[in-house]
């Protein structure tokens, strides 16, 4: 099993300083598609994003793999490059995580194990795992 951000997401917790907490709930490993690492890091930083070089640096600080990944055969059904690759990876064994509720609701329909960020936070802290504050 393994954690799969997709680029919404992964900037958000970027933004929001949330990574390096993010990293110490998860239990299983996370990766990142290559399309996600396009969108969020090489774009990011061609528009010179603050953001895009921090999602950076935390990627090669906590060791994130970064897959390659052949979104042909799926790429028609969802018209989006880093939405077709986060599915994929998460239809091999991945719980995808995502703050897009369109997205939510497609992944669910699929079957695909998915969680909101919000959702991913609260849990975490019905389970004790965060305080209130």
């Amino acid at each position: 099993m393994r954690w799969i951000l997709d680029a919404c997401t992964l900037i958000y917790i970027v933004k929001l300083k949330l990574f390096e907490n993010f990293i110490s709930l998860i239990q299983h490993p996370l990766v990142i598609d290559s399309s996600v690492f396009e969108e969020v890091i090489t774009k990011g930083m061609l528009n010179n994003y603050s953001d895009a070089f921090e999602a950076e640096k935390l990627l090669q600080r906590f060791k994130i793999p970064v897959i390659s990944i052949d979104i042909s055969q799926d790429f028609h059904f969802f018209r989006d490059v880093g939405e077709t690759s986060c599915f994929i990876l998460a239809k091999d064994g991945g719980i995808y995580i995502t703050s897009d509720d369109k997205t939510y609701k497609k992944m669910f329909k699929l079957g695909q194990k998915v969680i909101r960020l919000d959702s991913f936070y609260f849990q975490n802290y019905l389970d004790k795992k965060l305080k209130e504050d």
